[in-house]
């Protein structure tokens, strides 16, 4: 039996916080004993991936026995054709998931004492990844009442041991964006010690005519790292697979975090495949806009308070305590997320599914609002923590 007393323990890895993902359909069924359970918790494609995805995986699956790729400069040069506008194979980073890359970026550029800044609430790995190499989190929060960046407090918490501005644009949880006139802003008036790290997870499902076209701030060479993910509008969450998009001489440095083969032959295959299906793409992204439209209409419906949202999901608050309301909508088969872990505990967030899905969800909605409103369950009262003081 191990002496744990005699190990050392880096202290930043031991008092790092554990990112807890959405609860599974599986682990749901058992738990509730049911045997239909739909899953709008962690902003998945409701969809299979391309069909040239899954016949390139199975493809890929004969050559397991070999080690895939050093390198990912096929996939790279797919990515700079792909998105074009001038982007070289030397402009990409790829990583085992979004939150790979993330990972990469804080041991990259942070290190203990160093600061980042988060704009409260988004997405907590942020936090995570930097508590886990010692850097200190300032906070640049939302809006309380509309979750909108504000770009002078932004840059008014910039300290000289300031190192990356996280900006979550569309923002999860809110689904909120900054705007192109705030992007200029905040990178025309960053010191030149600060990258900012644009995580544009769910850029395609944008509709917003004022949604910043990051990507001409990397090709000007400024200090901005965009990151992209295939896990969204390209239905590969189950694979892992992200990028960053940088001035090469970010990139180049950037690699040098990743791991010794780092991404699978079955993600080169499915990688390459989904980013020449762009008709896929184009299914998944209307299918989202007109889920995104209908449940917002339906969740208006019910008076609840509603974000309007550039993703593929949508931030709203029940009238009873967050986590009831997310228990009463297991029990009736349904995952939607709570929001405690995102600084928003009185929250829940749903992602957009199939049609027949999303209705399901609102019908299960009714029925537990009802049926606690029959119960006399208690109300939630308004606080500070809940209208936006928030805490991880």
């Amino acid at each position: 039996m191990s002496n744990l007393s005699s190990l050392q323990f880096n202290p930043h890895v031991a008092t790092s916080p554990i990112y807890v993902g959405g609860a599974s359909i599986e682990s749901i069924k058992k738990e509730y004993n049911l045997d239909d359970v739909i899953k709008l918790a962690s902003n998945e494609s409701p969809l299979a991936p391309s069909p040239l995805a899954i016949k390139a995986i199975q493809e890929a699956a004969a050559n397991l026995n070999r080690y895939p790729p050093m390198g990912d400069e096929s996939l790279r040069e797919v990515l700079a054709e792909t998105i074009g506008r001038g982007t070289t194979p030397d402009h990409f980073v790829t990583g085992n998931g979004g939150c790979d890359v993330l990972s990469m970026m804080a041991a990259s550029f942070l290190k203990q004492g160093d600061e980042g800044i988060i704009c409260r609430p988004t997405f907590p790995v942020y936090e995570i990844t930097a508590q886990r190499v010692g850097a200190r989190m300032v906070y640049a929060d939302l809006n309380p009442d509309h979750f909108t960046y504000d770009v002078k407090a932004i840059l008014g918490a910039v300290t000289e041991r300031t190192r990356l501005i996280y900006i979550c644009n569309p923002n999860n949880p809110t689904g909120t964006t900054m705007t192109a006139t705030q992007m200029e802003m905040l990178v025309n008036n960053a010191p030149t010690h600060v990258l900012i790290v644009a995580d544009e997870a769910y850029h395609d499902f944008v509709t917003a005519g004022d949604y910043p076209d990051t990507l001409a701030h990397v090709l000007q060479g400024k200090n901005v790292a965009i990151l992209h993910s295939f896990s969204k509008a390209y239905s590969l969450a189950g694979l892992r697979l992200g990028y960053a998009i940088a001035p090469p001489e970010i990139a180049r440095y950037l690699s040098r975090a990743r791991e010794s083969f780092h991404l699978s032959q079955l993600v080169f295959a499915a990688g390459i495949a989904s980013l020449r299906d762009r008709a896929h793409l184009e299914k998944m992204v209307a299918l989202t806009l007109s889920g995104r439209a209908w449940l917002s209409q339906q969740l208006t419906n019910l008076r609840l308070p509603v974000w309007p949202s550039q993703s593929n999901f949508i931030l709203f608050k029940p009238p009873f305590p967050a986590a009831l309301v997310s228990e009463r909508l297991l029990q009736r088969g349904v995952i939607v997320r709570p929001m405690s872990q995102f600084y928003l505990p009185a929250y829940l967030r749903v992602t957009v599914g199939l049609p027949e899905e999303n209705e399901r969800f609102i019908a299960a909605l009714q029925e537990s609002l009802a049926a606690m409103e029959a119960e006399g369950v208690a109300k939630e009262v308004a606080t500070e923590e809940s209208r936006g003081e928030f805490k991880f």
